[in-house]
């Protein structure tokens, strides 16, 4: 398995960072999506589009294939939006995501699975999960099984200042650091086991790496802040999903403003989150 590379990621930001919302911006949208789709390409994915139609106006889930080395019918999902909100150029949400998801297609590409990997560009998150919501409703429709999930949210804002890290009223703050400086790694009571090994797994690739988890009660329906990507529409249709997240608002002063930009991130962090999921992908499909 070929290592994430910090250059080559910050080279993704560079391309993808500026509003890309499908109202406002609907040109920038669609590059990023180009983007993303001539690097699934580049990496051997089999690529295509998903069109999805949304009030009057025409988008695309950018999707890339990594198959099975045995033929099978069982896929699991690793997914990151790329569009963002009206007038944040959305770095850290979502294209620090969208960057480490490409780096991890990139480093798998020599790696033999013996489930097929989809890679996922995810549009119209911002707008209620409309692109993931589309995904799974045609994975439905095909019945095809789902091995588990992972949602790339916003991994690139570190800061490490204490006092810097928030939580949801329902978690215990007493358990968890308060500095904003690890990952976490979010699941619900069905994906307990895929939540566990996630962690044990980034952990052991990437040692320097600090990873927080939670396991909230039942699905997930009661707990709308940890519900707030892609992992949602696979959570409500009953399939193993987590999303790994550097806790957005909870931390990032940016969130969904005009100053998420490209130099708020820290680089470094991203590119070893990208590392420690490669790394879980490459030991749990093969």
């Amino acid at each position: 398995m070929l290592r994430p590379s910090a250059n080559t990621l910050s080279k993704h930001l560079q391309a993808l960072v500026g509003e890309r919302n499908h109202f406002t911006s609907p040109q920038h949208l669609h590059a990023a999506g180009q983007y993303i789709r001539q690097r699934f390409q580049e990496a051997r994915l089999d690529t295509q589009e998903q069109e999805i139609r949304f009030e009057g106006t025409q988008n695309h889930n950018i999707l890339g294939l990594k198959k099975a080395t045995a033929p099978t019918d069982e896929i699991f999902v690793l997914g990151a939006h790329y569009d963002t909100v009206e007038g944040s150029p959305g770095a850290d949400d979502n294209a620090a995501a969208v960057a480490a998801l490409l780096e991890i297609a990139r480093c798998l590409e020599s790696v033999p699975l013996t489930v097929s990997l989809m890679f996922a560009g995810f549009t119209l998150e911002e707008y209620g999960f409309v692109g993931s919501n589309r995904f799974v409703e045609q994975l439905r429709q095909n019945n095809i099984p789902v091995r588990g999930m992972i949602s790339l949210e916003m991994l690139g804002f570190r800061d490490p200042r204490p006092g810097s890290q928030r939580y949801p009223p329902y978690v215990d703050a007493s358990r968890y650091p308060d500095t904003g400086d690890f990952i976490a790694v979010v699941g619900n009571e069905p994906s307990q086991d895929l939540t566990l090994s996630l962690v044990q797994a980034m952990r052991q690739t990437v040692p320097r790496l600090p990873v927080e988890h939670i396991i909230v009660p039942g699905r997930g329906d009661a707990f709308e802040e940890v519900r707030l990507s892609d992992h949602s529409p696979f959570w409500d249709n009953g399939h193993r999903a987590v999303m790994i997240t550097d806790t957005a608002f909870f931390r990032n002063p940016h969130y969904h403003a005009p100053t998420d930009t490209l130099d708020t991130l820290d680089i470094g962090f991203a590119n070893d989150i990208a590392g420690a999921v490669a790394g879980f992908l490459a030991s749990h499909l093969s």
